[in-house]
């Protein structure tokens, strides 16, 4: 979908037409623009609305092993409710009321289900998590101040906003630049030159393609996505220096410049790669779902291809869908193709197709296409009809290009320049992590989850002792835009991970003591700098922003980095040693 540009008050900065409506963990909101006219006039409607629904992955704490993976599942299953809710809603098939109705019931079964895996398992479920069934409709109050028009298409403008950045120099100085007591380990592992990318979610989302609904820059270790695991981790090459093959991920800053930056956005390969590993009858390899099944399969497959006799074609209702059903691998090409290939695609056939057939028509059209239109292609694509269609898939509903434009993550992928430091976090002695120790820092939903797990800051180089939360800043010349995260650095003890992600880690208070139960661990500090062009800060009022959920309208408080240690023992006892004996590493 290629994203138009919008009239702002200070340049014609192309960012996003609609806002999508998918998060991972079945929380968050699916958020909704309203249809203003550019020059009519008129005030603006509300920029924005949303369905919001508690994020049941936070209520979970331990998950049996058993249950993690129909857990998980169903988990992307919330989110796919609400990007239907969404997407019934914006079309106007369904009112606000009737499409909340649905969501909150689909949700409610969905729920339960979950519950229910998690008893089979031994476990206990959330004596509350039933009640999260229940979504509501929200507002952002800064979206509906900050919109001057709409877009040259009739579509509001989504975030960020104007009034979501700040000059530095007009902020007042609100933190000590004090480093904390002790030493310092740092570990060197680039600035993605390598340009590892995807829009995966190995720690919140494993085993789900597109998982993060967004693309994220990868340093460390080279095997990391959504299929990773820690045996494939503990034998992959890594950016790293001394062998240090831990994976640092968070999400890629774009300027927007309108460009359709798709590095690191669902491509073929990973299409391929996901069917091929969950049922390859129903999923053959190399075939595509939605708005881009059947497009790359039929081209150039229509020359002279030696058709199966009747008696070998697959059942009439199969054949032509574009819909990804029944269709040979890619890697077939040139061997002989079920009319499911070659039916209906503009190979200049003339006999007419067996009774009962689908000609390839992917929209259920009871009229054959003009002569000479390429009948297996997705009718939507370039047709205005599938180019509405709000928000990327996930696992097997993925398709290409989702992560990127088709999740509403628009403009070019900037360079990080990213320095990765271990400190005390302010205890007089640190323990060892243990290998394959998973840590989310931030919160990707804190727009509608609320600040309680927020934790990124953004500033500017030289302005150190000013930091933001819900702002980004606007760095003068010369000046590079930074973005801070300080990890959890108290560790319970016994677990890698939990069930919500985060009940395994705590933050220790300002004189470095940790919670009850919990002792101290290195504190991971992720300092990530960025050369945010010039002209983009002085001309526009949306310069940049950070790759979210679109339906988080792209808050700098959506903020957010993942770490998975994976040290060798022994560089992990070299780190804590140089912290405990104060040494700079």
């Amino acid at each position: 979908m290629r994203q138009k540009g919008h009239k702002r008050s200070r340049t014609a900065n192309k960012t996003i037409a609609i806002v999508a409506a998918l998060v991972v963990g079945g929380g968050g909101a699916a958020a909704v623009g309203v249809t203003a006219f550019a020059g009519s006039g008129e005030d603006p409607a509300a920029a924005a609305s949303t369905i919001d629904c508690p994020d049941v992955s936070l209520a979970l704490g331990q998950v049996p092993e058993g249950a993690k993976e129909p857990v998980g599942q169903k988990l992307a299953t919330l989110d796919q409710q609400v990007a239907q809710a969404y997407g019934q809603w914006n079309s106007q098939e369904q009112s606000s009321e009737e499409a909340l109705g649905q969501l909150n019931q689909q949700r409610s079964e969905t729920i339960r289900s979950m519950g229910q895996d998690i008893q089979n398992a031994g476990g206990e479920a959330p004596g509350d998590m039933e009640s999260m069934a229940q979504c509501q409709m929200m507002q952002d109050q800064a979206t509906q101040e900050g919109q001057e028009g709409g877009g040259e298409d009739g579509q509001q403008v989504q975030g960020p906003v104007a009034e979501d950045f700040v000059n530095i120099e007009d902020v007042e100085p609100n933190a000590s630049e004090e480093e904390a007591p002790g030493g310092t380990f740092t570990t060197e592992c680039g600035n993605n030159e390598e340009e590892h990318f995807n829009s995966d979610n190995v720690i919140a989302a494993p085993g789900v393609l597109n998982g993060a609904h967004h693309v994220h820059d990868y340093v460390g270790n080279e095997d990391t996505n959504q299929a990773s695991s820690d045996e494939s981790l503990a034998a992959a090459g890594t950016t790293c220096a001394k062998g240090d093959q831990s994976t640092h991920y968070w999400p890629v800053i774009r300027s927007l410049d309108g460009n359709e930056d798709q590095r690191g956005a669902v491509d073929e390969a990973d299409v391929q790669q996901q069917q091929g590993g969950e049922g390859q009858e129903e999923q053959p390899q190399g075939q595509r779902n939605g708005d881009d099944a059947g497009q790359d399969q039929g081209q150039g497959q229509d020359q002279g291809q030696e058709q199966p006799p009747a008696e070998e074609q697959p059942p009439a209702e199969n054949q032509g869908q574009d819909q990804g059903q029944e269709q040979p691998p890619a890697e077939n090409q040139g061997q002989e193709q079920p009319p499911a290939e070659n039916q209906g695609q503009d190979q200049g056939q003339e006999q007419p197709p067996e009774e009962g057939q689908d000609q390839g028509q992917d929209q259920g059209q009871e009229q054959p296409p003009e002569e000479g239109q390429d009948q297996g292609q997705d009718q939507g694509q370039g047709e205005g009809e599938e180019e509405e269609q709000v928000g990327g898939g996930e696992g097997a509903e993925a398709q290409v290009g989702d992560g990127g434009a088709n999740d509403l993550n628009v403009g070019s992928i900037l360079q990080p320049n990213a320095t990765l430091k271990f400190t005390s976090g302010g205890a007089e002695q640190v323990a060892e992590m243990p290998r394959f120790l998973r840590i989310i820092t931030g919160d990707a939903k804190a727009f509608t989850n609320g600040d309680e797990n927020a934790n990124a800051s953004w500033s500017c180089e030289g302005f150190e002792d000013r930091q933001l939360e819900e702002q980004y800043p606007i760095c003068p010349e010369g000046s590079a835009t930074i973005r801070t995260f300080n990890f959890q650095n108290c560790w319970d003890g016994q677990n890698t991970d939990s069930g919500n992600h985060r009940d395994h880690m705590a933050f220790s208070d300002d004189q470095g003591n940790c919670p009850e139960g919990f002792q101290n661990v290195p504190q991971l500090q992720q300092t990530i700098k960025y050369d945010i062009p010039q002209q983009n800060l002085l001309n526009a009022d949306t310069p940049f922003a950070v790759d979210s959920f679109p339906e988080q309208l792209h808050k700098p408080i959506t903020d957010h980095s993942d770490f998975i240690n994976v040290m060798p023992e022994e560089l992990m006892t070299e780190a804590v040693n140089c912290i405990n004996e104060d040494q700079d590493c």
